[in-house]
């Protein structure tokens, strides 16, 4: 205690103060030793405050403990919340991740769409293909000039002409049935391929066509049964392979490349057409050379085109041979795949 009764000054701390601190300090658990706090510690180390030593600071005021700060935990005026900017700015951020998270899931199940349907129209093209070339291959000859041992054929209504816009390109898409002649062990067997197409739509589906005899001479009874069952398709000779096919066309060529000088010019006729063999006569190629009459041509060319699965649905729902059919067709070549293959025959005579 100073003169006067008041308590004398340490530093920045009076006696008191010090006094109450000391007591007011932690112990450890281990070894008992006071640990005095940051704020504590510098007021002793630095007795002269910043009053200068003249002056005298002014004593503590109500809870002697205030004098010493503890740095972990700081002034509350630091504390600050989220302003409203802030908040805006952070749900700004929000929106377009989720959007830019949003178009990448659209765009990932468009691709993966677009991926199953072209995976489905390769696999019916490839189908079709293999199919109708298996078939085609082991075409016979039945060594019988009024026996039809392979043919091909198309109405007036089946074959189209169309123009792409806006590419300006004129393509033809021809629906023809055909029919070959299999001999196989004791059996001969009409395999047909034909198109359902109603009301010339220049679209429907594809159907395959199984005849079987031990005598194919009375009457060429399997071709003919084939033409004639053709017209209505009973259920239980046709089987249905695929739908949405738009061009079934097939051309013939001889063992140098060419196309027989008869069929030539014919093949895509508007007003329909037909092809037999074994050819009536000998005829010369587009070579000249004098070819004798043939049971099976060389090798034929087999065409397919296929019309896509969501195309094909909107062609049927306008009306059947309507204009706006035959505009939806010349507006969809890009939703057509085309498959063509070189098929040759081993029954043919080289």
């Amino acid at each position: 205690m100073a003169d006067g009764g008041q308590p004398r000054l340490v530093g920045s701390l009076t006696l008191d103060d010090r006094h109450t601190a000391r007591r007011s300090c932690d112990y450890s658990p281990d070894n008992h030793s006071p640990d005095f706090s940051p704020g504590y510690q510098s007021a002793i180390r630095h007795p002269q405050s910043s009053y200068g030593s003249t002056e005298s600071p002014p004593a503590v005021q109500g809870n002697p403990q205030s004098a010493i700060r503890n740095p972990q935990f700081p002034p509350l005026r630091h504390c600050r919340a989220l302003t409203v900017l802030e908040m805006l700015v952070s749900t700004t951020c929000l929106v377009f991740i989720v959007l830019g998270l949003t178009a990448m899931f659209v765009e990932t199940q468009r691709a993966f769409k677009a991926g199953v349907k072209q995976n489905t129209m390769a696999d019916a093209g490839q189908t079709i293909i293999d199919m109708v070339s298996a078939d085609l291959s082991q075409a016979s000859d039945a060594q019988n000039p009024f026996i039809t041992n392979l043919c091909w054929g198309w109405t007036a209504n089946a074959s189209s002409n169309y123009q792409d816009y806006p590419a300006n390109i004129f393509r033809i898409n021809q629906l023809q049935q055909i029919f070959v002649l299999v001999h196989t062990n004791t059996q001969w067997l009409g395999v047909g391929y034909a198109v359902s197409n109603y009301a010339g739509t220049g679209a429907g589906t594809l159907y395959s066509y199984l005849d079987a005899t031990n005598d194919p001479i009375p009457n060429n009874c399997l071709c003919s049964n084939f033409l004639l069952r053709a017209q209505t398709f009973p259920n239980n000779y046709f089987h249905r392979v695929s739908d949405g096919v738009v061009h079934f066309n097939l051309r013939a060529f001889d063992q140098y490349g060419n196309e027989t000088a008869w069929e030539q010019g014919l093949d895509f006729d508007p007003a329909g057409g037909s092809f037999f063999y074994p050819t009536t006569s000998a005829y010369s190629n587009s070579l000249g050379v004098l070819m004798p009459r043939a049971g099976l041509p060389a090798a034929v060319q087999l065409e397919v085109g296929i019309l896509e699965p969501e195309a094909y649905e909107q062609l049927r729902a306008l009306p059947a041979g309507s204009a706006s059919q035959r505009n939806f067709l010349s507006a969809a070549g890009g939703k057509i795949q085309i498959y063509r293959q070189n098929i040759p025959i081993a029954g043919a005579i080289r």
